[in-house]
């Protein structure tokens, strides 16, 4: 693990000093890009962790994507709209979500409830689903929050964390809408 967090810190900081990095030519350009390089390393590790933890508690193959769907759903224990679902997770790739849904659906997982129009359609968790968010829920605690308590970061720095990271979203969220469209 050291030696590869050794390679990270020398490609960014090669890429910043000697001006190899195409979005990073100013100095204000090599911090934006060494956050949003560290925020690449660190939504693939989480996904990868995510799929891998599933992967441990049920015999369905699905991405760590998926697997915050379905954790989404279970949250506070209440059927969720599609829409909802995307936009508590800051998704917009409906049809992606779907096809999760349906994987979802035909394990038993979860259950579609409603007059069956897309829009009115809710999904909730079934016992299947609460047993295997739980087991879920229950190897991330034995496995992930010993290793991320190690961190010695505390309440307060977790928290400064999360509230950075939703204003990035915000940011960044922004600026894909104020983005300039070809052809428009």
């Amino acid at each position: 693990m050291a030696a590869s967090r050794k390679l990270v810190e020398n490609a960014s900081a090669e890429a910043g000093a000697n001006g190899g990095w195409h979005l990073a030519r100013t100095p204000d350009e090599e911090r934006l890009a060494g956050l949003e390089f560290a925020l690449e390393r660190v939504a693939q590790a989480y996904y990868r962790w995510k799929a891998a933890c599933f992967s441990q508690v049920a015999e369905l193959g699905i991405s760590g994507d998926d697997v915050a769907i379905l954790n989404m759903v279970r949250y506070e224990d209440r059927p969720k709209r599609l829409s909802e679902i995307g936009q508590l997770l800051n998704r917009t790739d409906v049809p992606n979500m779907q096809y999760a849904m349906r994987k979802f659906v035909k394990a038993e997982l979860v259950e579609a409830i409603g007059s069956g129009s897309r829009r009115d359609t809710r999904y909730q968790v079934t016992d299947a689903g609460r047993e295997v968010t739980d087991a879920y829920a229950e190897l991330r605690r034995d496995v992930l929050l010993p290793l991320a308590g190690d961190l010695d970061q505390g309440d307060a720095a977790f928290s400064t964390i999360a509230r950075a990271l939703d204003a990035l979203a915000l940011a960044y969220g922004s600026a894909a809408q104020s983005a300039p469209i070809k052809g428009r």
